[in-house]
């Protein structure tokens, strides 16, 4: 969502492969406004990146303790994501590349669009270009096409085209290409 919407997009450390903040124990707080609380303050989200399954996740030589505990590097690692064509990190790769390749979503006008509840729907540029890119979150079906999945977040959707009604899972997302009705 944030690599389609207006401004500047930002990824948080480890958000590209879907790391998740480690549980830090309050012997191993480092963070000094987590020293003054009874919170471990930023430190859960300041661990290691796990580059791989190993000992060490690929930060530091196995038996070595690094500043901060490491996560759960065999549920998400670098290593491991390059290679799967599912995954978070190759996600957040190919949207950049798409945020790239289409001027749109760099520096096109934002607009909603009428959606189901539970779903938020918008288009990036003109009203009167031929094509539109919007996005779609949400577990209900909605008009919007005719048009194809430029890229979803279940990739074995990526390229499938629809006739005008397009159905997503729930907390499912796609980047579309609508044809101008």
């Amino acid at each position: 969502m944030v690599l389609t919407l207006r401004g500047t997009p930002f990824l948080y450390f480890g958000d590209e492969i879907g790391m998740v903040e480690v549980p830090v124990t309050r012997d191993d707080v480092r963070d000094p406004a987590g020293e003054l609380g009874t919170q471990p303050g930023r430190d859960p989200g300041r661990t290691p990146m796990q580059w791989n399954a190993g000992p060490g996740a690929g930060f530091t030589r196995e038996g070595v303790r690094p500043w901060l505990p490491i996560g759960d590097a065999r549920a998400n690692n670098v290593e491991d994501q390059r290679r799967d064509p599912g995954s978070v990190l190759r996600l957040c790769r190919d949207l950049i590349a798409l945020r790239r390749e289409t001027s749109d979503l760099r520096s096109g006008a934002y607009s909603s669009l009428p959606s189901p509840p539970g779903a938020w729907s918008w288009r990036r540029g003109p009203c009167d270009d031929r094509r539109r890119q919007s996005l779609r979150t949400g577990g209900s079906r909605c008009r919007v096409g005719p048009g194809t999945i430029a890229i979803g977040t279940d990739r074995s959707r990526d390229g499938e085209t629809f006739d005008g009604d397009l159905s997503l899972g729930p907390w499912e997302g796609a980047v579309l290409r609508v044809a101008r009705a």
